[in-house]
């Protein structure tokens, strides 16, 4: 409801004081007062700002501290944890690495196919009906720092079904064999076959020990 003041004569409403647009001494005082106020809390929040930042800087220099001191147990640490190209590949009988691709094992040592023959000839050996003979020259290298143990049956030759041949040994001059690796060294060596004619989908597999996980690469 609207309100209405009541009528107080010709001069109303009242004529103003000029000297009330000024301050008087109490309304000073009440501003100087609200100013340091307004000080305090900048000054507050400046501290609370300093505050946070040094505890963000403690922070980041005892993660910083701790990195140093895992790298300083552990060195190789950060380097491990980039996986050496190859490590990831043949790890499947479905999804084994390409005749052109180099796999990696647990124990640092590199395999590479390098040729294939297939309907090959051996001297000591007369061709069989329905056999066929396939000679595989693979290369090894050792990434390690330590030597390592190779030998030729640590290979076989699996067809599709997952039937594995035996390699024959010492069948070819320059066979792989077997024998010690030296650390950051490689060598050629040659494995022999032989398997039922026509086989297809053929895989050659690497088992080098129990601590290494099979690998598989496709022939053709």
């Amino acid at each position: 409801m609207s309100q209405y003041y009541p009528q107080q004569g010709p001069l109303y409403p009242p004529e103003q004081n000029p000297e009330s647009d000024y301050y008087d001494e109490g309304d000073y005082e009440y501003y100087e007062e609200n100013d340091r106020d307004s000080n305090g809390s900048l000054l507050q929040s400046a501290l609370a700002f300093f505050a946070g930042g040094c505890l963000v800087f403690l922070c980041m220099s005892f993660c910083g501290l701790l990195l140093v001191g895992l790298w300083v147990l552990d060195p190789g640490a950060s380097i491990s944890a980039t996986p050496i190209p190859g490590s990831d590949k043949g790890l499947f009988f479905n999804a084994p690495a390409y005749p052109d691709e180099s796999v990696v094992n647990e124990e640092n040592v590199k395999l590479t196919i390098l040729d294939v023959n297939r309907n090959a000839a051996l001297a000591d050996m007369p061709p069989l009906e329905d056999r066929e003979v396939i000679i595989i020259t693979i290369e090894l290298v050792n990434l390690d720092e330590e030597p390592i143990d190779f030998n030729e049956r640590n290979f076989k030759l699996v067809n599709e079904f997952e039937e594995a041949y035996e390699p024959i040994m010492g069948a070819v001059a320059g066979s792989l064999g077997r024998g010690k690796l030296p650390a950051g060294e490689g060598l050629e060596g040659r494995l022999v076959f032989v398997i039922a004619t026509g086989e297809l989908d053929l895989r050659l597999l690497w088992e080098p020990g129990r601590t290494t996980t099979p690998r598989y690469i496709y022939l053709q």
